[in-house]
């Protein structure tokens, strides 16, 4: 049996629920997914996490794996967006964060700086700890985990449109909830919901 064979036959057991053969893609993918990632980031700790990360997704999504035509080059493809998210994401974080420090410098203490931040924190939490079941889930599975429309749709599965409302409705449920505790910079924050 060719190696082309031998991959469909791995892809299609796991696409089924086989453990086993997942643990066998483990085995043979994850120092590729590992020396890929540590080459894109130049991270131990990071390159560890991301080949974690993929192979939850890749169990979480099984059930879409008897259409891939290559392995490797999609086990590729895979990491090299789930980093570019994490950067992405990453700087997104930085940027605000940079913001509220220079924003809160010029009108509270250092101490009062870090209490309204942890304020902040903890009512963004506290507005999607309300929101809806499937509208948080497809918000964190977005925002936290990087994950597109069509990925969270595949992984949930449902449509990507019904994706796309849910996040929509949950930027507004939170919006709305931050607006009325009263948050100091809820413009600003928003636009890194």
């Amino acid at each position: 049996m060719s190696t082309h064979n031998q991959d469909n036959q791995l892809l299609l057991r796991i696409a089924q629920g086989d453990e086993s053969a997942f643990r066998q893609l483990f085995d043979q993918y994850r120092d590729l997914i590992y020396s890929f990632s540590y080459h894109l980031t130049q991270s131990d700790i990071i390159a560890k996490d991301v080949v974690q990360d993929i192979f939850v997704k890749i169990w979480t999504t099984r059930s879409t794996l008897d259409q891939i035509v290559s392995i490797r080059a999609w086990m590729l493809r895979l990491t090299r967006n789930h980093v570019l998210n994490g950067l992405k994401r990453k700087a997104h974080e930085e940027a605000l964060l940079r913001e509220i420090g220079s924003r809160l410098s010029h009108s509270l203490q250092p101490t009062e700086e870090a209490v309204h931040y942890r304020e902040l924190e903890k009512q963004l939490q506290q507005a999607i700890a309300q929101l809806p079941q499937q509208q948080q889930r497809c918000y964190l599975l977005s925002r936290d985990a990087g994950m597109k429309h069509d990925e969270i749709a595949t992984t949930l599965g449902i449509s990507q449109e019904t994706v796309k409302k849910h996040i929509m409705a949950a930027i507004q449920s939170i919006k709305k909830y931050l607006t009325r505790s009263g948050n100091l910079l809820p413009e600003f924050f928003l636009f890194f919901l």
